[in-house]
């Protein structure tokens, strides 16, 4: 637990990534939305690439036992790795509508304490249970398919 509670920004900024991505489709998403929390920003693309990573995370990090998957955290690695330029262009936008890093540092670390509180509100087996789809979905994307609406829409029916 005290680990997880270490990783506590990142799992943040996963969990408003999820949240940003719900809002590049027209239509909700109820996988999607139970990640929201009301501080959440907005629904730009930025914000759901910072969620969606967010929310990636803690999931990585909380359920793979729950998955009996060990490599869950390195499949959310391989994902940041490979979409390491989105995801820092995501972040820089954030933190200049916000007034800087520290701004975004402090909302990052609220999104990932809402997250993992939504995590032990849950239980751990139903929260992975919940996130089992929507992360095997997200860290199997690529660059051009993290941008595209059809992922969003594609990522919210699961």
């Amino acid at each position: 637990m005290t680990s997880l509670f270490r990783h506590i920004g990142a799992v943040a900024s996963a969990l408003f990534c999820a949240s940003i991505l719900a809002g590049c489709s027209g239509t909700t998403d109820p996988v999607l939305e139970t990640a929201q929390t009301p501080m959440m920003l907005g629904d730009s693309a930025a914000d759901r690439v910072v969620s969606l990573q967010t929310r990636t995370m803690l999931a990585g990090l909380a359920c793979g036992a729950q998955w009996n998957d060990p490599q869950a955290f390195s499949r959310y690695a391989s994902f940041t790795v490979r979409n390491a330029e989105i995801i820092r262009h995501s972040q820089r936008e954030l933190a200049e509508r916000m007034g800087g890093l520290s701004e975004f540092d402090q909302m990052h670390t609220r999104i990932s304490n809402g997250e993992s509180m939504r995590m032990l509100n849950m239980g751990d087996a139903a929260y992975c249970s919940e996130m089992r789809m929507p992360f095997y979905t997200a860290v199997s994307l690529e660059p051009d398919e993290l941008t595209r609406r059809s992922v969003v829409a594609e990522i919210k029916s699961n």
